[in-house]
């Protein structure tokens, strides 16, 4: 992890360290547009956290775009206004969430999501950042879902639809939670796609998301090492009968 050295050169001893060890170099975009395009061009693995600039033009398209170097723009803490994550809270009532709600203790979920802020849809800030990251991304950068630990689990759908306000196809918006991450992390020969010979992991949507990308949170089985779970308890099935316990709040 590059964390936000404040100077190049010591940003650069951690990517020649990491070269010489054969590692990615995921690093920590600071709101610094002149930082994060020196650790562009210092061959970082990713630049995680979006340029704070509401328009990128063809000098940083082109530059960016002959490196390959990932894009994590995290929309849910976007630099800049207001983020994804305060947008989608006013949106739907997040504490009612099915799947959420099951996993999620009450005093952990509630506070942020019943007293929520609100405000209209031309103060959110996201929607450029995203609408740059498709630029970006047309140019042939790796832009990936970066959910910051926010919200859980429903933060990773929140980056897929807000990609998808900022212009992104739902085809496109479902690649950077999927195989265009893989490939940015060195997983894809893995995860990402389902291939023969790769792991057995998967969700199991009961929705087209790619007519309507909003509803990708609808899920209702989760694979993790070939054994199939129901995603509303999380009770093994087909593959097994293993049942979950009651959680302490429940």
């Amino acid at each position: 992890k590059n964390y936000i050295q404040p100077r190049r050169e010591q940003r650069q001893m951690v990517t020649t360290a990491a070269r010489e060890e054969s590692m990615l170099v995921v690093s920590e975009g600071g709101s610094l547009f002149h930082m994060d395009l020196s650790m562009v061009a210092d061959g970082n693995s990713t630049i995680e956290h979006n340029l704070p600039q509401s328009m990128l033009y063809d000098d940083v398209l082109q530059f960016w775009a002959q490196t390959k170097v990932a894009y994590t723009p995290t929309l849910v803490v976007t630099y800049g206004g207001l983020s994804a994550e305060t947008y989608w809270y006013q949106e739907s009532n997040v504490w009612e969430h099915e799947i959420l709600s099951r996993f999620v203790p009450p005093h952990i979920l509630q506070p942020r999501s019943v007293r929520r802020i609100t405000a209209p849809f031309s103060e959110f800030y996201h929607v450029t950042s995203a609408r740059t990251s498709k630029l970006l991304s047309d140019q042939g950068v790796m832009v990936s879902i970066g959910a910051h630990g926010q919200r859980e689990g429903l933060a990773s759908h929140w980056e897929i639809w807000s990609f998808a306000q900022g212009g992104m196809s739902p085809i496109e918006a479902l690649k950077t939670a999927t195989i265009t991450p893989a490939r940015a992390l060195g997983y894809a020969a893995d995860l990402g796609s389902l291939e023969p010979g790769k792991l057995a992991d998967m969700v199991v949507i009961d929705a087209d998301i790619l007519e309507d990308i909003y509803q990708s949170d609808h899920v209702s089985k989760v694979m993790l090492n070939g054994r199939l779970y129901d995603a509303k308890t999380l009770n093994e099935t087909v593959t097994g009968n293993r049942k979950t316990q009651p959680f302490y709040w429940q």
